[in-house]
């Protein structure tokens, strides 16, 4: 295999595997924004369910490859997953209630980034924190290297030296 054509086949898993963590990155923040908006309620352990699922899409789309650049993909997503979720939860919490005075809060306007950043300490608590980290690890450890043999175990002997499969060489 020639140089080129390997780096060609990493490229593609590396993007398939970014476009799939993406997809679900997108669809994740924008279901935990949508319960946000109607149950009034911020259920964060979905922010772990964000880490998982786009962990899931990345070694999913990965197409059998595993290793630290898959890892840091899946990180990098399901935090920007969170984010989004966050964002959005915000602003359709905002919209309802700036609706009820006659105000209107555009989705995509840099007024909302800013009020959105502006309000941070708001928005982001410690459990958050928690949640995030929780997605973080479970989004790294699901595209790793899985490793052939655990700490401790013996690696099973060849074929040939297993008990029946003795030849005598005379």
């Amino acid at each position: 295999m020639e140089a080129g054509a390997f780096r060609e086949e990493r490229s593609g898993a590396v993007l398939t595997a970014a476009l799939a963590g993406l997809g679900a990155a997108v669809a994740g923040g924008i279901a935990w924004g949508l319960i946000v908006k109607w149950t009034d309620y911020e259920i964060g352990f979905a922010a772990w369910g964000i880490g998982f699922i786009v962990g899931t899409a990345v070694a999913f789309g990965a197409q059998g490859k595993r290793g630290t650049p898959f890892q840091l993909l899946a990180v990098g997503l399901a935090l920007a997953g969170i984010v989004l979720g966050k964002y959005l939860a915000f602003v359709w919490i905002g919209q309802d209630v700036l609706g009820n005075l006659g105000l209107s809060l555009p989705i995509f306007s840099t007024d909302t980034l800013r009020l959105f950043w502006d309000s941070k300490s708001d928005v982001w608590g410690g459990w958050d924190l928690l949640w995030a980290g929780l997605a973080v690890v479970t989004a790294f450890r699901i595209p790793k290297h899985e490793r052939e043999q655990q700490a401790g175990e013996v690696a099973p002997a060849p074929a040939s030296q297993q008990p029946g499969n003795e030849t005598n060489v005379s």
